[in-house]
């Protein structure tokens, strides 16, 4: 590491309809360093890593790189100047060898493409990083952390400058982190910046030369290595003003009854574990993203293979497969509504209506007036805008696409709703909304399981909340048991206090 500033950020502001994402952010990334960025969901993250990446403009501020400022006006742009990103949900071209997508716009051959040359280059590419996969293997064979291990390939071979890592480790194996992190050692010596985001205090404490603070749209601080520790950052990620929550859930609606009973449940990446949610209960968990919580929401809804056994009201349900689960009285809404729970071409009448055509039909005949009376009725319920249910659902807001995917399974009649970062990407306007519809879900009879990384989101609904991290359950406690600050530290550090 230098003390060169190799990317310097100076007072960037980010405004969305009249609301401030980032209020005036200055920070510098050095040459060979790992920095880690910190902060709650909405403290800032995402919108600066996009504007550095060329995905949002900036409202105001500039960017400089290597002394000289720059105008980051695309993903390509971006590219073209060295600045990349490895996102979560990292994407190949699945039709593509691992080869190909590696060398993909840089591929050898004097007298045109040579594919024994691209795989002999991909080949040594992987070797040298140390990933253990074959370079003609079809990508859509790779798992989510094969996917990620070959896109940072791709960025090694590029030469990228800065490089930001968006919780680089959810979805990769302690041996594959390993790998990871041996991969960062070797970017480092190159003298690329590396940006570290992630919720594992532990990890950035290892391998971060610096960490900052964001909070609420500001730098809040910017430590050391020796100077990451639980109570500082802790300490510098809450919003002393925003502190005391608006509660939603005061943690006294549950009654007595269990509804739901899960014993044994576990997954690759989810030790056994076992709970039991009552009647009108939010189950709230939480912990850092690819800790385990998410494997929960997946196995009861069917998505993942899984070990254990579920019961409703006593009695053994099915939730192999999605349908199954579904046939089950269980309900999974997950986080990404676009890709997993809508089709955007359709209208938000035949969305809302996918799960009850059978009750619609008449003489094997789905009958149109009956489609648009039902529609109607939800949209109505839930306040979804406009109220237009012809229109294509790819035109509403992020908050009134939640509510339709939402409605959709409220009026489905089912007993369990998972529900998986239910604000996630929703404007604020939207989220008192969405919170009123899912404690009325409860309110109804019903049991939920919220899964969300928001801690605010987590103690504003839940009545009982639970802390996964490596894939263990470290604290469950009632929600009038946890502070904010005793919820944080148990998720950073992934140790439980004695209040919980």
């Amino acid at each position: 590491m230098t003390d060169t500033a190799l990317v310097e950020l100076k007072n960037l502001e980010k405004e969305f309809a009249g609301t401030k994402a980032l209020k005036g952010v200055s920070l510098s990334f050095l040459a060979g360093e790992v920095h880690g960025l910190l902060g709650e969901n909405g403290a800032g993250k995402s919108t600066l890593i996009k504007i550095l990446t060329g995905v949002y403009s900036p409202s105001a501020g500039e960017i400089l790189l290597e002394g000289a400022p720059v105008r980051v006006s695309s993903p390509p742009e971006a590219r073209r100047l060295g600045l990349g990103a490895v996102y979560q949900d990292a994407e190949l071209v699945s039709s593509f060898t691992v080869g190909q997508n590696i060398l993909l716009g840089n591929e050898p051959g004097r007298f045109g493409v040579s594919d024994r040359a691209i795989h002999d280059e991909a080949t040594a590419i992987l070797a040298d990083m140390g990933i253990d996969l074959d370079a003609r293997r079809m990508a859509s064979t790779l798992s989510a952390a094969e996917m990620q291990l070959v896109t940072l390939a791709t960025l090694f071979h590029r030469r990228y400058k800065l490089i930001v890592l968006d919780e680089p480790t959810a979805r990769l194996s302690a041996a594959e982190s390993e790998v990871l992190f041996r991969i960062i050692e070797r970017f480092k010596k190159q003298g690329i910046a590396i940006v570290y985001i992630s919720h594992r205090l532990k990890e950035v404490q290892e391998i971060c030369d610096r960490a900052t603070i964001l909070r609420g749209g500001m730098v809040s601080g910017t430590l050391n290595r020796g100077e990451v520790t639980e109570d500082r950052v802790t300490e510098l990620m809450v919003d002393r003003n925003r502190s005391e929550l608006s509660i939603y859930n005061d943690g006294s609606r549950a009654r007595p009854e269990v509804l739901l009973e899960v014993t044994e449940l576990a997954t690759a990446n989810l030790s056994p574990l076992s709970f039991t949610i009552r009647v009108g209960e939010v189950l709230g968990i939480t912990g850092p993203v690819g800790g385990g919580m998410e494997d929960v929401a997946r196995a009861l809804g069917g998505v993942v293979r899984h070990a254990g056994k579920a019961s409703l009201r006593g009695k053994a349900i099915d939730v192999r497969t999605p349908i199954a689960a579904r046939r089950s009285g269980v309900a999974l809404i997950p986080e990404d509504r676009r890709k997993q729970a809508l089709f955007p071409a359709l209208s938000v009448a035949e969305n809302i209506c996918l799960p009850v055509l059978n009750r619609l039909e008449r003489f094997l005949t789905i009958r149109p007036g009956a489609i648009r009376k039902y529609s109607d009725d939800v949209m109505g319920q839930l306040a979804v805008r406009p109220r237009n249910a012809a229109l294509q659902v790819r035109f509403f807001s992020g908050g009134n696409q939640q509510k339709v995917v939402i409605g959709k399974w409220m009026s489905a009649g089912a007993s369990l709703y998972i529900i998986v970062e239910p604000t996630n990407g929703v404007d604020v306007g939207a989220i008192k909304e969405i919170y009123d519809i899912i404690l009325r879900l409860a309110q109804d009879g019903a049991a939920v399981l919220l899964v969300s990384s928001s801690l605010r989101e987590t103690l504003a609904l839940a009545d009982r909340v639970m802390v996964i991290h490596d894939g263990k359950c470290v604290a469950e406690a009632p929600k009038t048991h946890w502070t904010y600050d005793e919820l944080l530290a148990v998720t950073l550090s992934g140790k439980s206090k004695t209040a919980a």
